[in-house]
């Protein structure tokens, strides 16, 4: 009879067969965030989407998994940068925006595993 692989400590909580998503709560740092989803994304089969609070929040979680994972292909870390306009201003968003958001949407359909960063 196989036994259970024991838990990996200080391991976030992943979906379980069945459930659609797991919570968890937000470590002391910003750098255990990013270590923490790390651990994850190498644990779960499928990529992973992680909801910044702002901005500046997931230029900061994305540059600390740069720094964690490297260029490591078998996780990608992938931006979806937000518009950084309002719906009511009557300019458009940056050129670069438009084209990071189009190419992560190009993207995205051919990646099986990595962390998708949205704010």
């Amino acid at each position: 009879m196989p036994s259970a692989s024991p838990p990996v400590p200080h391991a976030p909580p992943m979906p379980k067969r069945g459930q659609a998503r797991a919570w968890w709560r937000l470590p002391a740092s910003p750098s255990a965030l990013a270590w923490h989803l790390a651990s994850a994304a190498r644990a779960h089969p499928g990529p992973l989407l992680f909801v910044a609070r702002d901005n500046h929040s997931a230029h900061q979680i994305e540059s600390d998994l740069q720094t964690l994972l490297g260029n490591d292909a078998s996780l990608p870390v992938v931006p979806f940068p937000d518009w950084e306009t309002l719906p009511y201003d009557s300019f458009s968003p940056h050129p670069d925006i438009v084209s990071q958001r189009l190419s992560t949407l190009h993207r995205l359909p051919a990646e099986r595993r990595g962390i998708v960063i949205v704010p």
